[in-house]
């Protein structure tokens, strides 16, 4: 029987992670597991707004913010599934302190349609121990259940959703502390990005951040001090008033404490890894891991223009795809892919026709096995702030001058040619030379094909 596991986290951003470049996050399972599959190097979540279209489940490649409206009347995801005769099982991480997050309980409808759907508690903390941990508690989860749904004589979708890094980052002591006394040690004289990155050198020091350190010294700190200092660092991250105000190395110390966050994460997942391959040996299993969303601009260098949530650091997304079948593993690709694509590609791989699934998402799995070639999509994106759009070679971003991001008087204020961001692709990876002034023609273009999609009903 045929097994599919979906490991998604609600935020991860590929920026973070060993097998997208970072030189010094301790990632080795992600890496490892990226060695063993196809890797899509431009995966990108498209719908940042707060009244998120969920691509994941619905499969809409237009962010609402366009004014879509989505077609009530078209079968599912799970319908598909269960005319399959696929049993779908979903395992969902919760802090038992925090309860459900608002972006959690607005996918509840979601969750419901499942055959199954199990709830795992963790906590977050400075001080608890790193089993209690949210992504602990569904990974141990996850492995307990797995010879269960690996004996069961259905196909199967198991889908492990974990929050991924949470809005304020604490980690366990271990973790947290990981490499935050590189950065004390360091002090200010390290050449992160001073002000604003403005050259090729600064930004290629920037994607290598502090990989040159001392090993030999310690930072005389006892576990109170650690705790306080932790705390205050990761609770930057849950006041976005205070971020153009900060200096270089608390930023960097910010990253760093995420960073820490990400390694619990890797550990854990890798658990979990390591009992799915030996699983793949003698049976057909598909693994896809991915993210919704990225991170905080924290995580990204500081900009000349306003951040309007759209930015490499926020999304970027990892997808790696493992299919014990597949000859091609250990690759990748540059084909631009979105999240709309996951459900497209899963119902394929349970044997629904192309002409049968109405998403405009991709089948990633025929690049996968190289059975066609497809053509290169136009990512469409939103934010609370911005609509933009995507394609190979640039992506435009434009203010969304709707009430509920914009009032009239800020509106009335602004420059036209403050509207409007565009950056060329790939070589600009951080989104940092903005070129809409020296590209008008280019600007033009984009502009209609956003207004197009926009104004479509």
């Amino acid at each position: 029987m045929k097994k599919a596991f979906v490991v998604s986290f609600e935020q991860l951003p590929s920026c973070m992670l060993g097998c997208y470049g970072h030189q010094w996050i301790e990632t080795p399972n992600f890496d490892r597991l990226a060695s063993l599959s196809v890797v899509f190097d431009q995966h990108f979540a498209n719908d940042l707004s707060s009244q998120n279209s969920c691509p994941w489940w619905t499969g809409q490649t237009i962010p609402r913010a366009f004014g879509t409206q989505s077609n009530e009347h078209v079968a599912t995801l799970f319908e598909h599934l269960r005319e399959q005769g696929v049993q779908s099982t979903l395992l969902l991480e919760s802090d038992s302190e925090t309860g459900r997050n608002a972006i959690t309980r607005a996918q509840e409808t979601y969750f419901n349609q499942f055959d199954q759907v199990e709830t795992v508690s963790g906590q977050n903390g400075f001080k608890v121990s790193e089993v209690n941990t949210p992504i602990a508690q569904l990974m141990q989860a996850a492995l307990k259940r797995l010879p269960e749904w690996m004996e069961c004589s259905q196909d199967q979708l198991i889908w492990i959703r974990s929050e991924g890094v949470p809005l304020l980052p604490l980690a366990p002591e271990f973790f947290s502390t990981l490499y935050l006394d590189e950065v004390l040690d360091q002090g200010e004289s390290e050449d992160e990005p001073s002000e604003e990155a403005e050259t090729l050198e600064d930004l290629e020091q920037f994607d290598e951040d502090f990989t040159e350190t001392d090993s030999d010294s310690e930072t005389d700190l006892d576990v109170e001090d650690w705790q306080e200092l932790v705390t205050v660092v990761a609770e930057l991250f849950t006041n976005p008033e205070e971020w153009s105000e900060l200096e270089d190395h608390e930023r960097q110390m910010a990253r760093v404490v995420y960073a820490g966050y990400v390694t619990l994460l890797d550990q854990w997942f890798g658990r979990l890894l390591d009992q799915l391959l030996e699983y793949a040996e003698t049976q057909s299993l598909l693994l896809i891991v991915t993210a919704a969303r990225g991170g905080s601009e924290l995580l990204g260098p500081v900009r000349q223009v306003d951040n309007w949530g759209l930015f490499e650091e926020t999304t970027h997304v990892p997808l790696l795809i493992f299919d014990s079948e597949n000859e091609q593993q250990g690759t990748r690709r540059q084909f631009l892919s979105q999240s709309a694509d996951i459900p497209v590609s899963l119902l394929s791989w349970s044997g629904i026709a192309r002409e049968k699934i109405t998403s405009a998402g991709s089948n990633l799995l025929t690049i996968l096995h190289d059975q066609t070639t497809l053509s290169e999509p136009v990512i469409y994106a939103a934010s609370d702030r911005a609509i933009a759009l995507r394609t190979a070679e640039f992506y435009y971003l434009c203010l969304r001058e709707d009430r509920e991001t914009l009032d009239s008087e800020e509106s009335s204020c602004l420059d036209e040619s403050l509207k409007t961001q565009l950056y060329q692709k790939p070589s600009d990876r951080w989104d940092v030379y903005e070129l809409h002034t020296q590209l008008p023609e280019i600007v033009a273009q984009l502009s209609a094909l956003l207004d197009e999609k926009r104004t479509a009903k």
